[in-house]
C-alpha cells in the first residue's frame, strides 16, 4: 500500500510526463514556426548584403534553440543539423552567397526531419546526411 506522499509524488510525476508530451508535441509545429522565420532572414541576406551579418545571426538564434530543444523531443538529428548549422553562423564575419546556399541546405534537412517525423539518429542516412554538412560547415569555416 502507497503511503500519500508516495501517492503525490506519482500524481506529481505523471502531470510533469503529461507535459513533457504536449510540450513535445507542440516542438515540431514551433520549429516549422522557427523554419518559416529562418527562410525570412535568409530571403533578406540574400536581398540586402549589406545588413547580411545581421539576418545571419538572427537565424544563428534560431538555430541554437533548435539544437538544444531538438533531443529533449526526440529529434537528437535536427541537434546534430543545428550544431553545424551553429558552427556556420556563430561567428561575425563575411557571408558569402555560397554560405547562405549551405545554411538552405540546414534549413531544408531540418524540415524534412520535420515533415516525415523522423525521430532518433535517422540512421545511417541521417548520419551521412549530418556528416555531409559538417564537412562543408567545416571547409567554409576554416
Amino acid at each position: 500500500m502507497h503511503d500519500d506522499g508516495s501517492r503525490n509524488l506519482e500524481a506529481v510525476l505523471a502531470r510533469a510526463q503529461a507535459a513533457v508530451a504536449d510540450l513535445a508535441k507542440s516542438f515540431a509545429e514551433s520549429a516549422v514556426v522557427d523554419l518559416d522565420h529562418c527562410a525570412g532572414f535568409l530571403k533578406t541576406a540574400r536581398e540586402q548584403p549589406e545588413t547580411r551579418g545581421a539576418s545571419v545571426k538572427e537565424i544563428y538564434g534560431i538555430a541554437h534553440n533548435l539544437k538544444g530543444q531538438g533531443t529533449s523531443f526526440g529529434y537528437p538529428l535536427i541537434t546534430r543539423i543545428g550544431q553545424s548549422l551553429c558552427q556556420l553562423t556563430r561567428r561575425e564575419r563575411h557571408f558569402s552567397d555560397a554560405d547562405l546556399g549551405l545554411m538552405q541546405a540546414h534549413l531544408d534537412a531540418i524540415r524534412l526531419i520535420l515533415a516525415k517525423e523522423i525521430k532518433g539518429d535517422g540512421g545511417e542516412i541521417g548520419d551521412k546526411l549530418a556528416a555531409r554538412l559538417e564537412t562543408l560547415v567545416n571547409q567554409t569555416t576554416v
